[in-house]
């Protein structure tokens, strides 16, 4: 199977590649690189495990239909809709008062197609901005003011 491997950085994503191999040997081995990186006096070493829900239309090429066909939860008129594994490595992090702010992160999941590739870029890189926990400061500060 392809999976893609993305590197996050600081809310830039710094690298990204496409692997061929088994999930479990790719994701071991991306963790075994990103211990290599981590300082144990600075940040946690977390992995974890989390679905991103894809809609692909129909009908699904072959290829397609062949990369997700495990994933699959069901479908709709226009679209077939899959929950696909994603794996967070993350390697240096810190704490702010109650809030976990990642710097720099490995996301490890199976390439589907370049659509569903962006995605992932994307979440990437703003799972490592700065502006992400201000944003979410923003929301909180609203949610409280609405509720006085």
């Amino acid at each position: 199977m392809k999976i893609l491997i993305v590197k996050s950085e600081n809310g830039k994503v710094t690298s990204e590649k496409i692997a061929e191999g088994e999930i479990s040997k790719v994701l071991r081995d991306v963790a075994k690189e990103a211990l290599e990186e981590w300082n144990e006096l600075a940040s946690d070493f977390i992995i974890m495990r989390d679905n991103q829900e894809v809609r692909l239309p129909l009908p699904l090429k072959p290829d397609v239909y062949e990369a997700i066909k495990t994933f699959l939860i069901g479908k709709d008129k226009k679209e077939a809709i899959a929950k696909i594994p994603v794996y967070i490595i993350s390697y240096e992090n810190e704490w702010k008062e109650s809030d976990f702010q990642d710097k720099k992160i490995y996301v490890v999941s199976f390439y589907i197609n370049d659509e569903i590739k962006k995605g992932v870029l994307n979440d990437a890189a703003q799972m490592t901005s700065e502006q992400k926990q201000e944003l979410e400061e923003e929301k909180e500060d609203l949610e409280e003011e609405e509720e006085e």
